[in-house]
């Protein structure tokens, strides 16, 4: 289980904007040190796809910033990185 911390909440708040981005397919969040690094899966490695993600993350929180990965497939993805579902928000 995840821990709530100021790094998580941020996460937890960027995936909540991401609802309204449909080129995501998926989100997966890992503690690095201090830094909370993001896997964004997406359908299309497009302009308007990575765009989509950088206003959602200045709308969630402008203040905390993630380290964003964009990649297409799962395989890039670290297997220690924990999926964050939209659910869970």
């Amino acid at each position: 289980m995840w821990l709530d911390t100021e790094a998580h909440l941020a996460l937890y708040r960027f995936v909540r904007e991401l609802e309204s981005a449909p080129p995501v397919k998926s989100v997966h969040g890992l503690m690095m040190g201090a830094e909370m690094h993001v896997w964004i899966v997406l359908r299309e490695r497009s302009r308007d796809a990575r765009y989509a993600v950088y206003t959602a993350q200045l709308k969630a929180d402008p203040e905390f910033l993630l380290m964003l990965h964009f990649t297409e497939s799962l395989d890039a993805v670290p297997k220690d990185a924990a999926r964050v579902d939209r659910v869970r928000i």
